[in-house]
């Protein structure tokens, strides 16, 4: 009986020895995931890029100038507005120079209008693409996740039903009787389990909430020409969209580029601790999907892709605000008094793709 009792005893110990280093590496996992995500400070974030369109004023704001200047829109709308002023004063007397002058106005309002609705199409170009991988990554996403919740609940199930029955084991041990007073040392033995493996789960548990990692994918997205990676023409941006991006606000020119802002804001953002340098060629390669990196895709890596690609999409969408704005002055409801001088890159030129 007491050669049972020590097998029982040993047995009790190697459990809680083959703990430690569980329970060691599950520390360090937790404690080197808690100290990556203090490189995010940001807890709240909130938007960066300010239009400045208001629909109540006669004049337009100063990025809307601006994307005017870019698409090359304001030599047409001084055009339209001289025009109309022209068509206004001759409007009382019909002459063949009224019937010029509002011929010229249709057809530069038309140049205008086209001009408009190809910038308006080159935005929802690039919005197709993000959304497109969106979409892809949110479905991988959700994989990711439906695993790692059924893998927690599977640990949790086995630590409840270990650890009820250890303790059940234990219970009727330890019931006292004239003829069972010896067993208080096995009773002893078996609460050691069962305080040992919900212990252990728990800490497994820890390790299991990041969920699986694989090995990432070799396919670039529309991240990629933002951080200065290789590109293919399914990932290309329009020139119209390219240029906004690497364009100062008018509204505020001591500030960044609008794609430097971006950057900045995904850093900070505490919602995304796999991004937290830009400079890290490891996380702009898992990030970009352009080079294939041990386990390096994952439950947080897929997170900041959407979470990137769905800021990258509002910010991009904003320039729709701007061209409403325009097409009121097209249409005479709004007055475009100065051509501003352009704070940024034109359609058409070098623009770095780095930011």
């Amino acid at each position: 009986m007491k050669r049972k009792y020590g097998e029982l005893f040993c047995i009790a110990l190697l459990t809680a020895q083959a703990a430690s280093p569980a329970l060691a590496q599950a520390t360090i996992n937790a404690s080197a995931s808690a100290k990556e995500s203090t490189a995010n400070v940001l807890e709240i974030p909130r938007q960066i890029l300010k239009t400045g369109v208001s629909l109540n004023t006669r004049g337009i704001a100063p990025n809307s100038v601006q994307l005017a200047n870019t698409i090359g829109l304001t030599p047409i709308i001084d055009r339209i507005q001289a025009l109309r002023a022209r068509v206004d004063t001759t409007a009382k007397a019909p002459s063949m120079e009224s019937l010029s002058a509002r011929q010229d106005l249709w057809d530069e309002t038309q140049k205008a209008a086209l001009l408009v609705q190809k910038t308006d199409l080159e935005i929802d170009f690039a919005i197709a693409a993000i959304e497109a991988e969106h979409q892809v990554y949110q479905e991988i996403l959700a994989t990711f996740t439906s695993d790692r919740d059924k893998a927690i609940a599977r640990t949790n199930a086995i630590s409840f039903i270990t650890n009820g029955a250890l303790w059940a084991v234990n219970g009727s041990l330890a019931i006292p009787g004239y003829k069972n007073a010896i067993f208080a040392i096995p009773s002893g033995i078996v609460a050691i389990p069962a305080g040992v493996v919900p212990s252990i789960a728990s800490m497994w548990t820890l390790k299991q909430i990041n969920g699986k990692k694989k090995k990432s994918e070799v396919e670039p997205n529309m991240l990629a020409k933002l951080f200065g990676y290789p590109t293919n023409p399914d990932i290309e941006y329009p020139g119209s969209v390219w240029a906004f991006l690497n364009q100062v606000p008018a509204a505020d020119p001591q500030s960044k580029k609008r794609l430097d802002q971006l950057v900045d804001r995904w850093i900070a953002d505490s919602n995304m601790p796999g991004f937290t340098d830009r400079k890290s060629k490891r996380q702009l390669d898992v990030i970009t999907g352009s080079v294939a990196q041990r386990k390096g895709l994952s439950i947080s890596s897929l997170t900041s892709r959407s979470v990137m690609l769905q800021q990258l999409h509002a910010e991009i969408s904003k320039m729709k605000r701007m061209l409403l704005e325009l097409t009121m002055v097209i249409q005479g409801e709004k007055t475009l008094t100065a051509s501003q001088p352009l704070n940024g890159p034109r359609i058409g030129m070098e623009m770095p793709g780095v930011p």
